[in-house]
């Protein structure tokens, strides 16, 4: 495999490409690849293989190549993905060990209390990762700000050894329709998982009768969401779509986005990129106050409430039958902060 000189390769776990859209559109303005490569390569061959999934065979393959022309090349560019304190950052590392490597995270607790990977937390992985963060990786980009201080907190870095990144708003979430917003509609698109406290906002939508809720995604409690929606008008499910456009209209017609997750002992919001694909369409977003959702929303473009008490706000906005359109400009106005290329000049150092 030829691993051409003017790529850089995003490495991670299984795959995030939607939070790469404003590096990827810094490297096409300076006419360089970004390419997407994975370092679970056995679990996935293994799953493919029992599967029978022919392209999943296939990109493990590639994935697998990549590996070894890593271990006889030199200084190619890397941003690497992976979840704070895995031990795999070991074996990873002897792969690494000749070329530039840049730690890209999403993370916001650094001081060993609280984070996703807890097998294996040895004193000698908690040494690895120090030497990594401090010493072997030439950058580091965060994705929210309170990701950067923890960091500084906690290791000795410098201050301009870390970037500030975000996600980026895809471009496709700012385009104008002449539609008008439904009166007391709420949203949810993305996974459908337990930690997004799903089960809490169908109980209180299913007891609606002037409010109307609609979900969009994929996920473990997809047949959940399902069945309850069967039974209530004041509740919609729609399968997951890739088709951005369609999604962005259906948003220009919604008045409420609700974000209702649950932090658990190794996972909590972090960003939470349907907050500002959201407010580009004047969607005024209420949220738990994660550590995500809260470097995003402020009082003057949506709420922000504890866990527990998401309902009440909604509630209150049933109850007031009142859709702030001043809010709802300000919240358009507050996602084009995030715009690819405003976010793409804060992953400049990488071209350095």
């Amino acid at each position: 495999m030829i691993i051409q000189s003017n790529t850089i390769y995003i490495l991670h776990k299984n795959g995030a490409n939607s939070h790469y859209t404003a590096l990827n559109h810094l490297l096409i303005n300076n006419d360089i690849a970004l390419k997407y490569r994975e370092f679970s390569v056995f679990s996935n061959l293994f799953k493919s293989i029992f599967s029978l999934n022919g392209t999943l065979f296939k990109k493990q393959l590639i994935n697998f190549g990549f590996i070894l022309n890593l271990l006889c090349s030199k200084n190619k560019k890397i941003v690497l993905g992976i979840a704070p304190f895995d031990s795999k950052l070991t074996s990873i590392l002897v792969i690494l060990k000749n070329h530039q490597v840049f730690y890209h995270t999403s993370w916001t607790h650094w001081d060993k209390s609280f984070h996703p990977k807890q097998k294996n937390n040895t004193s000698k992985t908690y040494k690895i990762w120090r030497q990594f963060l401090e010493e072997k990786c030439k950058h580091i980009f965060t994705v929210t700000k309170q990701s950067k201080d923890q960091l500084l907190t906690n290791y000795n870095l410098h201050n301009e050894k870390i970037s500030v990144v975000y996600h980026a708003l895809d471009s496709v979430f700012e385009t104008e329709f002449k539609t008008n917003k439904k009166p007391l509609s709420f949203i949810y698109f993305g996974r459908l998982v337990p930690q997004k406290g799903l089960k809490e906002v169908l109980d209180f939508f299913s007891k609606q009768k002037k409010a109307k809720l609609t979900i969009i995604g994929d996920g473990k409690e997809k047949e959940l969401v399902k069945s309850i929606a069967d039974q209530y008008d004041s509740i919609e499910f729609l399968p997951y779509t890739s088709n951005k456009q369609k999604l962005v209209q259906l948003l220009s017609t919604k008045e409420y986005l609700v974000l209702n997750s649950k932090r658990n002992s190794k996972w909590e919001e972090l960003f939470g990129l349907a907050i500002i694909e959201s407010m580009a369409q004047g969607v005024i977003p209420i949220a738990t106050n994660h550590s995500g959702p809260k470097e995003i929303i402020t009082k003057d473009v949506g709420f922000l409430c504890d866990e527990g008490d998401i309902t009440s706000v909604i509630s209150e906005r049933i109850k007031i039958n009142y859709f702030d359109k001043n809010m709802s400009e300000k919240a358009k106005e507050k996602a084009k902060y995030y715009r690819e290329e405003s976010i793409s000049q804060r992953w400049q150092i990488i071209l350095n």
